[in-house]
């Protein structure tokens, strides 16, 4: 119990130095996320020869990762400017052919480089191909930039994590019993949770902006309630959704599309502001879990072939099919670049991973390692440049 009391007043100390420089932090591009995962490592590695840490016990873990993973969905969807999108051609690329061409070149990485079974190989690169937009916020707030790759990043974000889960799901439901998949399955699963998404974003999503408007108008709620309200509305939504068998992540981020087109008054941004700094809050205390985690699976020994590979998922599985598809377009090349480069994996990989702790997989030790690597790199790398990747989408107009 001494040293639950001694980790946690460390904690409070990480996060008391955080809040009073975050502003230096934030000039040297050293975000939240880089300073409680180090934060976490150093931790992990202090308390090596104490801590006892279990895999299995990680999974307990899951519920609060999934919630806090839905309302940054259902934030950043809030923030995005759907009229905008509705005049991109960039989504659709990057979520109909570009994702399934990202995973397959990892799940073949894997086989090359690892010697995993293609099964295993399908679903480590499942696993690696959601995107955090979270962990390039530098980027994604950057006014220069122009609002279609923004917006463009930030939606894939939102949307490829709600698409991977289910084929996520059904592989490994498939690796774990004899019966080879069906595609057939495969689609039912699919359209089945899209479906079950799609009616309960929409129904609890109206129900709820008439009522926050009703309530407004006659000031039924106090200032220091407003944070809870967004985040009340993103957690009912995505716990409903799993309850009746659709997508969680993608009726939280379909929620908060439509709030931006239901709900334009700018009330709605000081809501999102503040629902968003309790969430980091506690983010941050995941990322330092995560650090302790990462520090325990990695840090006791060194594995070249695993950081190969997630430095591989990180700096090129996304990056060469996304270049490739753009190749042909109008975009500029500049714009080619700093759209292909920006995958980072974050919160969506962690979840996948901490589901694949409870199943029997014979890989599930291995791949659990490589996709802490890989959210450990994109920490770091996205981290450092964001600011760096504006800079240059914006030099030529200069």
């Amino acid at each position: 119990m001494e040293k639950a009391y001694l980790v946690l007043a460390w904690l409070g100390l990480a996060i008391f130095l955080y809040s009073i420089a975050i502003r230096q932090l934030k000039r040297a591009e050293f975000t939240g996320p880089m300073w409680f995962v180090l934060f976490g490592c150093a931790l992990g590695w202090y308390f090596q020869g104490s801590l006892s840490l279990r895999l299995e016990s990680l999974r307990e873990f899951l519920p609060l990762v999934e919630l806090i993973l839905a309302i940054f969905l259902f934030s950043d969807a809030a923030k995005t400017r759907l009229r905008v999108l509705l005049h991109s051609y960039q989504l659709p690329l990057l979520l109909l052919l570009a994702l399934p061409l990202t995973m397959g070149l990892a799940a073949l990485g894997a086989h090359w480089l690892l010697s995993l079974p293609w099964l295993a190989g399908l679903i480590l690169a499942i696993m690696l191909t959601p995107t955090d937009a979270a962990l390039c916020q530098s980027f994604i707030q950057d006014k220069q930039v122009p609002a279609k790759l923004r917006e463009a990043i930030n939606v894939e974000s939102g949307l490829n994590d709600g698409l991977c889960v289910p084929v996520f799901l059904f592989l490994l439901s498939s690796s774990l019993h004899t019966q080879a998949p069906s595609g057939h399955s495969l689609l039912m699963l699919f359209l089945q949770e899209v479906g079950i998404a799609l009616a309960v974003a929409l129904v609890l999503t109206i129900t709820a902006v008439w009522l926050i408007k009703l309530t407004y108008r006659h000031h039924f709620f106090a200032a220091k309630s407003s944070p809870f309200l967004f985040i009340g509305i993103a957690i009912a939504i995505f716990s409903l959704t799993q309850l009746l068998g659709g997508s969680g992540f993608i009726a939280v981020f379909i929620s908060g599309l439509l709030f931006d087109y239901g709900f334009r008054d700018a009330f709605k941004d000081k809501l999102i502001e503040e629902s968003e700094q309790i969430a980091e809050l506690a983010a941050y205390i995941l990322w330092v879990i995560f650090g302790i985690s990462a520090s325990v699976l990695l840090f006791t020994t060194f594995e070249w072939q695993i950081w190969l590979y997630a430095l591989l998922a990180v700096v090129v599985f996304r990056f060469i099919p996304v270049m490739v598809l753009l190749m042909p377009t109008r975009l500029d090349w500049r714009a080619q670049v700093t759209l292909a480069w920006f995958g980072p994996k974050g919160l969506a990989s962690v979840v996948l991973s901490l589901m694949l702790l409870g199943s029997n997989l014979a890989y599930s030790l291995l791949l659990t390692k490589i996709t802490a690597a890989t959210v450990l790199l994109s920490i770091f790398i996205f981290g450092v440049s964001g600011h760096l990747a504006g800079s240059f989408l914006t030099k030529k107009q200069q």
